[in-house]
């Protein structure tokens, strides 16, 4: 019975994948479903890592119909990290993860929507990419694979700054190398050329590093096949061309409306104005200091640049270590266990050889970086799950006399032991991901309390000796005079009521943190407290 069974999925399987375009939608709608079923579970996640709440400002401020906000009155109280205050109030992130997220928000108010559908969109382009170097069957099974370890629940799902889009801007560019390669079309240039646009405003320098491999392996091989110049001209770069040009003319459009200079990426800006030593190895000189408007900012960009002291005498270590979190994080320890036992046939598979060149070649970028989290490297996360399904495939070529069908559902059901593990560990908000710690979403708690009250609402946060550094809880939407609550930074009983007068109709809370959260109303003076709540941790 289980064998009629298994044999009749497997050839259901294979119908599926044969019909390509069918298989596409498959992969693409498949996680999308699975983790919404998922949401009685693993409801929409809150933010609460510094980044996020960047990236959220930009979704904010992109559903507003906006590039970026004006500097606000009293700024240093509302100063906060991984946000440009000045020349603008903006995410210094790249752009296009805030604008799929303010898709999402615009239809239906929530940005993780945004998330959730690009991650179908990955999956579906994951597909596709593997489609152009694989049999039909094992470019389905490699994004099966996918699915099963970052599509449905992991941290690019679970939070607000994965490497979702990266990754799609790196299956689009893989993708499109072998369709070039064999005839430059202009679906397949203009595909290699959206790939570019994506990695650009994502993860620009890791992308510029994949583009410059991805363009050298393509030259290679035209030159090999003797493509004709004028094809390649006029059926490869002109629609790249038509594509890149008015991209890049708004991506210097964009710069300038939030750092004033269109070729002054927001993300270079903040490091300047912030950060005391370069993240990048060859950079590792500490900057002066700047006048920093309050001691927690001082704090975090001190303690920040210890960590990247630290991690500079120590970088062999530390790179070997993300290497195997990031190895980790995309293909669990079973299918990496498996690619080392099957390391000889994979060798001697050109596609499985390809992949790993490129891809080890293009993990240069990220490299270069002093840690690499695993959607610094998420362009190059289709090249893995190509392995994988050249894996799979040795896999059942080393076993002839084993039912196929037990093989493959075996194999693709261990593969996904280190997700179903990770369901079981609901504590954990980064679920079956890279980040072994467990995440406070503290603002989003006492954000949330306080916008189901009465009235509109000016938050003071204060931090205690015994706050953990890396938690701020100071964050606003993009408008933020026209928020139902408003954070600030307490700077002193003086600046307080200063800007408690700029805010007269607005009831003020104080929020000390200090190893723990307490939310009190505040009296005239803000020194004085009453009506406490606690919000735990």
């Amino acid at each position: 019975m289980l064998t009629r069974a298994l044999a009749a999925s497997e050839t259901v399987f294979v119908r599926v994948a044969r019909r390509k375009k069918l298989a596409i939608l498959v992969a693409g709608i498949l996680p999308l479903v699975a983790r919404a079923l998922l949401l009685p579970i693993l409801p929409v996640p809150r933010p609460a890592i510094q980044d996020e709440f960047s990236y959220l400002l930009a979704s904010d401020t992109f559903a507003s119909g906006r590039l970026a906000n004006p500097t606000p009155p009293l700024a240093e109280h509302f100063e906060t990290l991984q946000e440009l205050i000045r020349p603008a109030y903006a995410s210094k992130y790249p752009p296009l993860s805030g604008l799929v997220m303010a898709a999402g928000q615009k239809l239906t108010g929530q940005p993780w929507v945004g998330v959730w559908l690009s991650m179908g969109l990955l999956c579906a382009a994951l597909c596709w990419a593997i489609e152009g170097w694989l049999p039909a069957v094992w470019a389905l099974a490699g994004s099966m694979i996918a699915i099963l370890h970052i599509g449905i629940v992991s941290y690019w799902t679970e939070s607000y700054w994965g490497g979702t889009c990266a990754a799609l801007g790196g299956a689009l560019l893989i993708g499109a190398l072998p369709r070039l390669k064999e005839r430059p079309g202009v679906s397949s240039a203009l595909a290699f050329a959206l790939g570019l646009a994506v990695l650009a405003n994502t993860r620009p320098f890791e992308g510029l590093v994949l583009a410059i491999v991805c363009c050298g392996w393509l030259v290679i091989q035209w030159m090999r096949n003797r493509t004709p110049v004028t094809l390649i001209l006029g059926r490869a770069i002109l629609p790249m061309a038509l594509l890149l040009i008015p991209i890049a003319a708004w991506m210097a459009y964009y710069n300038v409306r939030v750092t004033g200079h269109a070729l002054d990426l927001p993300y270079v800006a903040h490091d300047r104005q912030y950060a005391l030593l370069e993240p990048v190895l060859w950079q590792n000189r500490t900057r002066p200091e700047p006048a920093y408007s309050n001691a927690f900012l001082r704090d975090f960009w001190q303690a920040d640049r210890a960590e990247k002291l630290k991690a500079h005498r120590q970088i062999l270590a530390a790179h070997v270590w993300d290497f195997l979190m990031f190895v980790r994080f995309l293909l669990g320890l079973p299918l990496a266990a498996c690619i080392l036992v099957m390391a000889r046939p994979l060798w001697r598979d050109p596609v499985a050889k390809q992949a790993l060149l490129l891809g080890l070649i293009a993990y240069i970028g990220p490299a270069l970086d002093t840690r690499v989290w695993p959607h610094y490297a998420a362009a190059v996360s289709v090249l893995a799950y190509m392995v994988a399904a050249c894996a799979l495939r040795a896999l059942r070529k080393a076993w002839p006399g084993v039912d196929g069908a037990y093989l493959m559902w075996g194999a693709l059901l261990v593969f996904a032991l280190p997700t179903a593990l990770g369901l079981l560990t609901p504590a954990n908000r980064y679920l079956a991901g890279s980040a072994d710690y467990i995440v406070d979403a503290k603002h989003a708690v006492i954000d949330q309390r306080l916008e189901q009250q009465p009235g509109e609402h000016l938050v003071l946060v204060r931090y205690g000796p015994r706050h953990q550094i890396y938690e701020e809880l100071v964050y606003n939407h993009a408008d933020i005079d026209g928020s139902k609550v408003i954070w600030a930074r307490s700077l002193g009983a003086e600046k307080d009521a200063e800007l408690m007068r700029h805010y007269p109709n607005r009831e003020v809370w104080i929020v000390d943190e200090d190893a723990g959260v307490t939310l009190s109303r505040a009296s005239q003076p803000p020194n004085s407290y009453s009506s406490s709540l606690q919000a735990t941790k």
